[in-house]
């Protein structure tokens, strides 16, 4: 067992908020020999179906009670992507040496196969099930999960070494990512969004660009070559970059040219195929 999983051995981790993520989050770390502390505002009735895969399993519970109140007696503090980074609890438990994670960060350390990852403002959600037909297509069981609505949890509990697990991430569940390591990661594009939360462009472009913090020269890092803000990011990450664009020829990456796909990696050329067989309209889907 890697020595992420062996940590979660004895861990008492206080789960803020009982949604699917929630409810994942605790068998998987049940499995791992945690003590799950689920909290939630709702009443057990009120949760209703959801928990009752859990009523069987080793876990605590404190339904109607403020999380602050179970700090003193909590090792880990996880946190819905709801909940933001700088939230009063957060900060209590932060000031008491409690680490703080999320369910994308426990459930990529626990899982098993090979993990691909995209993040973007726009397009996460058709990419990502593309990319999930993509792999099934290839002869791959391939687990579409996270931000989509299926829980990385829940495939992390079904994931073997061959699998594939295609995530897609948002900037809140980047806010408490820390060994999340993609083999292959996206940024698909960045534009203004959710500054409630992050406050100005530069603080949103750099939660974003999390998703490529553990990687290594090893693995890849795809960006759009017409956005800025990515073409920013290419400066600062230590992983390989292939580029795509529907405008321009790209050194190493994919592009359209006279009506047809290529790839370009390391100067040698491959014809995909004719843009006109590709029947998603629009060329934000090329």
């Amino acid at each position: 067992m890697s020595d992420l999983k062996q940590y979660w051995q004895g861990k008492r981790v206080l789960i803020i908020g009982m949604a699917r993520s929630g409810v994942a989050v605790a068998e998987l770390l049940c499995r791992f020999g945690a003590v799950p502390m689920l909290n939630d505002r709702k009443t057990e009735e009120q949760l209703g179906e959801s928990i009752r895969t859990l009523k069987a399993l080793p876990c605590e519970w404190y339904l109607g009670q403020k999380p602050e109140e179970l700090l003193d007696k909590t090792d880990v503090l996880l946190i819905s992507p709801g909940i933001a980074i700088d939230a009063p609890i957060v900060l209590a438990a932060k000031a008491k040496g409690i680490s703080v994670t999320g369910e994308l960060e426990v459930a990529s350390q626990l899982a098993e196969g090979t993990l691909v990852a995209l993040t973007g403002t726009n397009g996460k959600t058709t990419t990502v099930s593309l990319l999930g037909e993509i792999f099934r297509g290839f002869g791959k069981i391939a687990y579409v999960a996270g931000n989509i609505g299926y829980p990385m949890s829940a495939a992390a509990m079904l994931s073997k070494p061959e699998d594939v697990l295609v995530a897609e991430v948002s900037s809140f569940q980047l806010e408490t990512t820390d060994t999340f390591h993609p083999t292959v990661a996206a940024v698909l594009n960045v534009t203004e969004d959710h500054l409630n939360r992050h406050y100005t462009m530069d603080n949103y472009a750099a939660v974003k660009q999390h998703i490529f913090d553990r990687q290594t020269e090893k693995d890849t890092a795809v960006l759009n070559y017409e956005d800025s803000w990515c073409r920013a990011m290419a400066e600062k990450i230590p992983s390989q970059v292939a580029w795509f664009s529907s405008k321009h020829e790209v050194e190493n990456g994919a592009f359209v040219h006279d009506g047809k796909m290529f790839i370009r990696w390391k100067s040698e050329e491959t014809l995909i195929c004719a843009t006109e067989e590709i029947y998603i309209p629009g060329p934000h889907n090329l």
